[in-house]
């Protein structure tokens, strides 16, 4: 793993006290304004924000900066069929400043590439089943310039990289609530781990409380 390329990765999440990122009707709104603010002031220092198909489905975000000034960064979206609406605020707002990348499967007809090509989006092929290859996309990524990367992904996303040991950092709000409900979205979803030694450590490196909220934020262990 010492030749392998890859961005430097913070997965930025607000969640509740009972760990779920939205409630069992997919309401997100955790953050409050201070909370915002520092979001958008994070992704000022990274070269890419990364969501998953789902976010772009359900919200249609333009993905964007404000508060900040800043110099744009690419925004990069993971949609295996490469089925994401060609009229979405990621693909028609400020490219200029917002470049965006769809990492997809090599399946995909050339003649579907096509369509979101001629709207100046880049396409990146990974992995050949019918999910994208995650661990190969990182040195292409990276190969693009892409040196430090804001995973803001759902429970499913979340999870690929954490079992595939990719996440760097983490920077957690922690929301005032309990929510509940067995089908609410959680930070990470997904099959699990099945013993906790198997899974990645963290070091707490900082923690700032207000207001009731709680942010943490942890690196990779060095153990890992």
């Amino acid at each position: 793993m010492n030749d392998f390329k890859k961005p430097y990765i913070i997965m930025s999440s607000a969640m509740t006290i009972d760990g779920k990122i939205a409630s069992k009707e997919g309401d997100p709104e955790l953050s409050d304004a201070e909370d915002w603010r520092a979001i958008h002031k994070l992704r000022t220092e990274v070269d890419a924000i990364l969501v998953g198909k789902g976010t772009i489905v359900k919200d249609n975000p333009k993905l964007h900066i404000k508060f900040h000034k800043h110099k744009g960064y690419y925004r990069i979206i993971i949609d295996s069929k490469l089925d994401i609406p060609i009229e979405s605020e990621v693909i028609i707002y400020k490219p200029e400043s917002y470049p965006t990348i769809i990492c997809t499967t090599e399946n995909v007809p050339e003649e579907r590439i096509a369509l979101y090509e001629a709207k100046g989006i880049k396409i990146l092929g990974s992995g050949k089943s019918n999910r994208v290859d995650i661990v190969n996309l990182m040195p292409k990524l990276y190969d693009l310039g892409i040196k430090s990367l804001l995973l803001e992904g759902g429970g499913t996303l979340n999870w690929s990289f954490f079992r595939n040991n990719l996440v760097d950092e983490i920077r957690l709000t922690i929301a005032p609530w309990v929510v509940g409900g067995r089908n609410a979205i959680s930070l990470v979803d997904g099959e699990g781990f099945s013993r906790m030694s198997e899974a990645t450590k963290f070091s707490l490196i900082k923690v700032q409380e207000r207001d009731n909220y709680v942010v943490l934020k942890y690196k990779r262990g060095n153990s890992c």
